[in-house]
């Protein structure tokens, strides 16, 4: 056998005794999906169902399935739900197969920058470090993105600095695939292409250098447009919220304190294994003496790394595609001992990845902690065979609820249990389920509420979960009554998971027409959180009399001179509406706190119909002056038009907006003519990928209340909503 074939050997070795070990932790693992797992896991189920009803016909809507994720890697997996079951085994074939081309990539680029042993070592290196090891056992999008920043890496070399033109075709479809499979591709691909790119502008051939590395950035701009380009506009801002505002909101500390600072290089040895980690430190210096090879990792390496340093959420999932080209580097370290000592490594790296991969999918042999960097020595996380009871509170909301399907507030966000992993299990099943959060001031519109007693979940997201678990504790009978429990059990984590349907049996001892008036009485209260200063207020029920008394009111006739609207819970920006004529029709309230306090607790609407409104141009100012991010917009009213002018950070955007009635339950459309970005007009495409980023058509759409407007009219200096002329 030829040296070339004992390491590919070693190397298929390597991944089949990986795949057997990822294997053996899914078919014992019975814990649902977590939080971000669990959502990527919907979306490769959604994509799956698009496919499979509309086949290639359904890209727009594969396209529009997250507005941050690109779908590359969850319709990888609706690929194999085609052929495979959709279960747990089926979806981790896909970060297997990431993670041999990970193996493969790593491996290529050592035998290439150094020699064929090196590479082995990197491969070694990168498959049993305990936080891939873990990652092969979650559907998450990091592991296929350092697979392809690895991939990526040695197409770049392959190039040779641009000057073959085939591999710098092969990168461009290369760049085009690690930003479809997740937006940080770029952080760490630039710093190496950017040294490469110097290279080939001082090289000897310059224009056919720049050429070709013209030809990768183009393709790979290209192929990646249809995605990016509905999002060009908005998706700075998410990354910008993601990395410093929710994660300040979330108690993350900031970004130069010293517990931020120490969180990456405190968890570099339980993440990448403990010789590895030690080796990747001493390689970092021993490349001073590779003066071929060192720009190009540490660019690759230290760079990446300094930029998320900087960035004030830290996860250790964002910083695990940097373990390929560390794993390169450690495995240059070793190459760089003397002889002696390298076997002795060697032979302790061998042993520490057997004890790593075992401790870190197995918990065999048990980590030590490591108290002094608050850390485990290895990054562990066995499975457990115990049962989640999902399957049962699904199966007897769906038999409760009938064919028509229920909305379901899952209260808690616990890893385990929230409203992500219950989400997942019904877009799998097909379920006619709508899944929810926990509801702000009433349960509009929730057919059942699951709960759980102990832990919410995290201190930063369980707020109003909190709130409603505070309110049954003390006890509150008129919720009790209209959501009585329908399923107990208990749960793993030693809490009780309930399950409780809306069912309102009529009121008794009170007549209806004491009942109306309590709501009539109490309805000022009631529109307290986003109705105030309410001037002229006249109410008109249309009611049942034996209806009523189970909470059904037919219709309500709303009439006020003027308002001020807004949630004003969260402090949101204010609008005056005049001339206020609305119906809300099909309500239903909890008939039993009505009586008990005159409070109205909305359960149900099924339609809000805006017959007349007016907003004046005044009116409009004030709302966009508090509105986040419209601070700086100029508008005039026109006859059918609004002409807007909006100063932002970057190229202003100047155009006509047309406000109209919308179509199905889409309640307005606001159509943009003769846009321009900075001065530039735009063509119609980039008009539709800059407006959607402003327009409220689509959110409207998701509220969980039919919502029709009255024809809209726009005139010099007001807009008006009315069914007469």
């Amino acid at each position: 056998m030829t040296a070339a074939a004992k390491h590919w050997l070693l190397l298929a070795g390597l991944f089949l005794g990986l795949v057997l070990v990822v294997g053996t932790w899914v078919t014992q693992d019975r814990r649902p999906p977590e939080w971000d797992h669990a959502n990527h896991l919907e979306r490769a189920a959604v994509c799956h169902q698009i496919l499979s009803e509309q086949g290639w016909s359904g890209l727009g809507e594969i396209l529009e399935m997250s507005s941050f994720y690109p779908p590359v890697v969850p319709c990888s997996a609706a690929l194999l739900y085609s052929v495979f079951p959709i279960a747990p085994l089926t979806s981790q074939s896909i970060m297997l197969a990431f993670l041999g081309l990970a193996l493969v990539s790593v491996f290529l680029l050592g035998r290439r920058l150094f020699d064929a042993p090196t590479g082995l070592a990197a491969g070694l290196f990168l498959g049993t470090a305990p936080f891939v090891v873990y990652s092969c056992t979650n559907f998450q999008l990091d592991l296929p993105l350092a697979s392809v920043v690895s991939f990526a890496l040695l197409v770049l070399v392959l190039t040779e600095d641009f000057s073959r033109r085939s591999w710098s075709v092969v990168l461009g479809l290369t760049l085009a695939l690690g930003m479809l499979v997740k937006p940080p591709f770029a952080i760490y691909l630039f710093p190496p292409l950017a040294l490469v790119s110097w290279r080939a502008w001082r090289g000897a051939d310059r224009g056919k250098r720049v050429g070709n590395l013209a030809l990768a950035l183009l393709g790979g701009s290209a192929l990646s447009l249809p995605w990016y380009g509905l999002r060009v506009f908005g998706l700075p801002m998410q990354i910008g919220n993601r990395a410093f505002k929710q994660a300040a909101e979330s108690g993350y500390p900031g970004t130069f304190t010293s517990s931020s600072l120490a969180f990456y290089p405190r968890a570099l040895l339980p993440m990448f294994g403990i010789l590895a980690g030690l080796l990747f430190a001493w390689g970092l210096w021993a490349l001073t003496r590779q003066a071929a090879v060192r720009g190009l990792l540490w660019s690759a390496s230290v760079v990446p790394f300094a930029l998320f340093l900087l960035i004030q959420n830290k996860n250790l999932r964002y910083v695990l595609p940097l373990l390929p080209v560390s794993a390169l580097i450690a495995a240059a370290a070793l190459r760089a001992l003397p002889e002696a000592w390298r076997r002795v490594v060697t032979i302790a790296v061998l042993v520490v990845s057997v004890v790593q991969v075992g401790g870190a999918a197995f918990a065999v042999p048990p980590p030590p902690r490591w108290a002094a960097l608050h850390f485990p020595l290895i990054f562990s996380f066995p499975p457990s065979p115990v049962e989640w009871p999902h399957d049962r509170i699904l199966a007897v909301i769906v038999r409760e609820a009938g064919a028509s399907g229920a909305t379901v507030s899952v209260v808690p966000n616990d890893n385990y249990f929230s409203v992500a992993n219950f989400r997942y299990y019904a877009v799998r099943d097909r379920l006619p389920l709508r899944m929810v959060r926990a509801w702000d001031e009433s349960p509009l519109g929730v057919d059942f509420v699951v709960l759980k007693t102990g832990g919410q979940g995290p201190a930063f997201s369980v707020a109003k979960a909190r709130r409603i678990m505070e309110r049954l504790a003390a006890g509150d009978p008129a919720f009790e009554r209209a959501f009585p429990v329908v399923w107990e059990g208990p749960l793993p984590d030693g809490s009780v998971a309930t399950v409780r349907q809306r069912r309102l049996a009529p009121v008794t001892g009170v007549s209806p027409s004491v009942l109306a008036a309590r709501f009539e009485g109490g309805f000022r209260r009631f529109l307290e959180p986003f109705a105030r200063d309410v001037e002229g207020l006249e109410l008109e029920l249309g009611y049942a009399p034996r209806a009523v008394l189970g909470g059904q009111i037919r219709q309500v006739r709303i009439a006020a001179r003027s308002a001020r609207v807004a949630e004003f819970s969260r402090k949101g920006a204010q609008l005056r509406i005049r001339d206020v004529r609305l119906t809300l029709e099909g309500l239903v309230v909890n008939p039993y706190r009505l009586l008990a306090s005159g409070e109205i607790e909305l359960l149900a609407l099924e339609r809000l119909r805006v017959d007349h409104l007016v907003v004046t141009r005044e009116d409009l100012q004030g709302f966009f002056a508090g509105l986040r991010g419209f601070q700086g917009l100029g508008f005039r009213l026109e006859e059918g038009a609004i002409t807007v002018r909006l100063s932002q950070r970057g190229p202003d955007v100047a155009g006509r907006v047309r406000v109209e009635n919308g179509r199905g339950n889409q309640p307005l459309q606001l159509r943009a003519e003769g846009l321009s970005l900075g001065g530039i007009p735009l063509p119609r495409l980039l008009v539709h990928w800059v407006f959607r980023q402003y327009d409220p058509g689509p959110r409207l759409a998701r509220l969980p209340v039919t919502v029709e407007l009255a024809p809209i009219r726009v005139e010099p200096e007001r807009i008006v909503v009315s069914r007469t002329p």
